[in-house]
């Protein structure tokens, strides 16, 4: 039943761009153009060719004569004019479509770190109405990341490089002809910390990984209206640290947070009706974005220096999370990975830069801070 919801939604979704879709005015204006001649040559008329170079006399509408032939005639003539004013406004729109894909570029960062993606890289997957020319700034850190003992300051230092590139790839292009395409498989941390990055590269188109088909989507489905739901432990307003707990897929380890982080206060932030792979809502991520920015915003208003967030979300959601952290207005952050069985169980994090050219910091969680914050 789901999968035919789904379906549904998605044709809806076809029917509504193919609606609103842009149009070429001069294709439009031919089409009515043609349409009214055909209506015309059908009604019995004779068309008369009078000569190859006349001006006036080089087609002749004609029925029985008269008023009506006068009429059809400078109809037919006026119709003709609007096909041949159809044709140059349309091939002057194709020419500007065509500059305007010679000027634009489409940086597409992917964020690779976890899942090999090669053979469904995501500049292939790229929404055809994105118009420019492609540009790879790829993100490859696996090497990094594999093996029993994962090199997380030489990952961040070449996530620090991706801002350089992409700048570098932009070249003296002005910013509003290029348009970032970023999405990636990464520890949450390294997601988030890119999208601090990304947030000073203008817009970001992001995309996701859909696990079950293997494939890059864009997101594009309808908003569901599911929000955060927010809980608070006592004694929050007197604390300099307070854990800021996100379940956006997965339910965050609670008892796992509790071992890491004993005396400090947990904010609980649970999307309603939790389920993994279900954040295809552009709209929906702004909207849980917003939240997030909101709960930021009031803790730095109660004086609290340090937050530690433990963040289970999908990619697109981390990045665009990242994206909203400004560590120059808000306090010190630092994003946690869970690994299961470990002794704590988030037992590194990286604290995001609090100016513009400064680079995240890796931090290994010592037993003696976070008992005391």
């Amino acid at each position: 039943m789901a999968a035919i919801v789904n379906w549904f939604i998605n044709a809806l979704n076809l029917w509504v761009a193919w609606i609103f879709r842009k149009r070429n005015v001069g294709l439009a204006i031919v089409a009515a153009c043609c349409s009214v001649l055909l209506a015309i040559v059908s009604g019995n008329i004779s068309v008369e060719a009078n000569g190859v170079l006349g001006a006036v006399e080089a087609f002749k509408f004609s029925t029985s004569g008269g008023a009506e032939g006068v009429v059809q005639t400078a109809i037919a003539w006026a119709m003709l004019l609007g096909v041949a004013i159809g044709i140059g406004l349309a091939a002057h729109a194709y020419l500007q479509e065509m500059k305007e894909a010679g000027v634009k570029q489409v940086v597409v960062v992917e964020l690779r770190g976890l899942v090999d993606t090669s053979d469904h890289p995501l500049i292939a997957a790229v929404p055809k109405g994105v118009k420019g020319r492609r540009i790879d700034a790829l993100v490859d850190v696996r090497q990094l990341l594999t093996g029993p003992t994962p090199n997380i300051p030489a990952a961040l230092a070449e996530i620090h490089h991706m801002q350089r590139n992409v700048r570098h790839v932009r070249g003296d292009t002005a910013r509003a002809h290029v348009q970032v395409v970023a999405g990636g498989i990464m520890p949450v941390p390294l997601l988030f910390y890119s999208g601090v990055l990304l947030d000073d590269e203008g817009h970001v188109l992001l995309m996701d990984w859909e696990r079950a088909q293997k494939l890059w989507k864009p997101l594009d489905e309808p908003d569901g209206g599911s929000r955060f739901i927010i809980s608070e432990e006592p004694a929050l307003q007197q604390s300099r640290a307070v854990v800021l707990a996100i379940s956006a897929s997965y339910r965050v380890d609670m008892d796992g947070i509790h071992a890491t982080f004993p005396q400090i206060p947990v904010i609980h932030m649970e999307l309603q009706g939790l389920a993994v792979n279900s954040s295809w809502s552009e709209e929906a991520q702004s909207q849980l974005t917003q939240q997030f920015l909101q709960k930021l915003g009031a803790l730095a208003n109660d004086g609290v220096e340090t937050i530690h967030l433990v963040l289970a979300a999908p990619a697109s959601l981390s990045i665009r999370f990242g994206m909203a952290y400004d560590g120059r207005n808000m306090p010190t952050l630092r994003c946690y990975q869970w690994n299961w069985g470990q002794i704590p169980p988030y037992e590194w994090s990286v604290q995001m830069p609090a100016h513009q050219h400064e680079a995240a910091v890796y931090v290994q969680t010592p037993t003696h801070e976070v008992t005391t914050g």
